[in-house]
């Protein structure tokens, strides 16, 4: 491969009849085919996963199983795993209570390092490797230490004593091939039974700058995180305890199987206490009340591919 690892310099091989073939010829011949593969598969498809690789991992247990499957490096280098494995997860405690990150890759393994299957002798008492193994790198990463392109994440971990502290996570999965269309789901919160929580001003206990809700969207399924849009559908005026509420909603946090929806209520000023009360004049248990008198709930779409 050239020094810049874009166009390698390969030398077509021709033969003729009669010709003595040494090693060298045949090596030659397969480092050209291997090269120009290469160079197709980092020129026009994309790296990252192609098939399977799918990794399973609860929170509590302490080894994780990976399926069998295929990816292409940023190299274009082709990674195999044709049989499942397992991994045990990093025997780390954490630093003083929290989770250790490490993430689960695969990685191309160059000739030098692989196993050698078949041996043959030569002549003069010489031998010489004609089988080796196409095994890929499996191993745990430090996110520092990972190589963008030449290591292809399968999940993220959090690791607390020993174990993971949490489902493995998917959504860091590149795929190199692109879905053909988008996944698109859609869903809401019940209208009495979402449940909002004050979003406390920092370092200031007794004022609040909204309220936030964590939204479940597990049912749609998502394998990758998606791209969310959602609105607050309710009552904005409160006739019994007469204010009214003027918000403005952002999606927080995306993961695969939920959201969180924050939604700032900012004050106007003691002239104006009849708009998104204070909590001297609205205690959050009853803002929190108010919202579900007045049916706030949330609507949601994810959009993922």
């Amino acid at each position: 491969m050239s020094p810049n690892g874009s166009v390698p310099e390969v030398k077509r091989n021709i033969f003729f009849p009669g010709q003595q073939l040494l090693a060298e010829d045949l090596a030659d011949l397969n480092l050209a085919n291997r090269e120009l593969r290469w160079l197709h598969n980092r020129a026009l498809h994309n790296w990252g996963i192609g098939i399977g690789l799918q990794v399973q991992g609860q929170r509590g247990g302490s080894v994780v199983a990976i399926e069998p499957g295929f990816a292409v490096d940023c190299l274009g280098r082709e990674i195999l795993l044709i049989a499942e494995q397992t991994k045990p997860v990093p025997a780390v405690a954490g630093a003083s209570g929290a989770e250790a990150i490490f993430y689960l890759v695969i990685a191309y393994k160059d000739d030098a390092d692989q196993q050698v299957l078949e041996k043959r002798p030569g002549v003069c008492h010489s031998d010489g490797s004609v089988r080796l193994a196409e095994d890929p790198v499996l191993t745990w990463r430090l996110p520092n230490e990972l190589r963008e392109g030449q290591d292809i994440v399968l999940a993220k971990a959090s690791i607390l004593n020993c174990r993971l502290n949490r489902a493995l996570s998917l959504a860091e999965r590149r795929n190199a091939r692109p879905g053909q269309q988008p996944y698109i789901y859609s869903g809401q919160t019940g209208s009495q039974d979402t449940p909002w929580q004050v979003w406390p001003a920092p370092n200031q206990p007794n004022q609040r700058l909204g309220v936030f809700v964590e939204v479940d969207t597990s049912v749609a399924q998502f394998h990758t995180q998606p791209t969310y849009i959602a609105h607050i559908v309710g009552e904005r005026f409160s006739v019994g305890k007469k204010f009214s509420l003027v918000s403005f909603a952002a999606v927080a946090n995306p993961k695969p199987k939920q959201f969180t929806l924050q939604v700032l209520l900012p004050n106007f000023g003691p002239s104006v206490k009849a708009v998104n009360p204070s909590p001297a004049d609205l205690p959050n248990p009853d803002l929190l009340d108010a919202l579900k008198t007045l049916n706030w709930h949330v609507v949601w779409m994810g959009v993922e591919g």
